[in-house]
């Protein structure tokens, strides 16, 4: 799975959840991280005999939209195809109308490997500052 590039990645977390989001491998000399921007969870339900999906926010009561979560963390992430991504998209615009403004503008990409790596540092700093 490492690779620099961001692609859109169907997750099982540690925990049982299992996520679609826009996946950035990040290694680091503390350990290897995935970032999720736009995270969503996506539940199967049944109405009658249909079979359908909920999907709401993976972090329902945060403002933000990436999030660094640890390799340790992750059981698997594999790589969607197009009709997946399709999905997501039109979900995380459901939930946030802002993401189709935000995606047509470019805002809220996540940068190169570089930033990102700039980014865990500060907050690893940061951690080590505060113990």
């Amino acid at each position: 799975m490492p690779t620099d590039e961001e692609f859109l990645g169907a997750l099982k977390i540690v925990t049982g959840e299992e996520v679609l989001s826009k996946v950035t491998f990040v290694p680091d000399d503390n350990g290897n991280y995935l970032i999720l921007e736009n995270p969503i969870m996506v539940e199967e339900v049944t109405m009658d005999s249909r079979v359908g999906a909920k999907v709401s926010p993976w972090m329902k009561f945060s403002k933000e939209r990436s999030f660094i979560v640890p390799m340790d963390r992750i059981v698997t992430c594999v790589e969607c195809d197009a009709e997946v991504e399709a999905f997501y998209e039109m979900s995380v615009s459901k939930i946030d109308p802002e993401y189709t403004k935000k995606t047509a503008k470019g805002e809220g990409d996540l940068g190169t490997v570089e930033e990102s790596r700039a980014i865990l540092e500060s907050i690893f700093k940061k951690k080590n500052k505060w113990s």
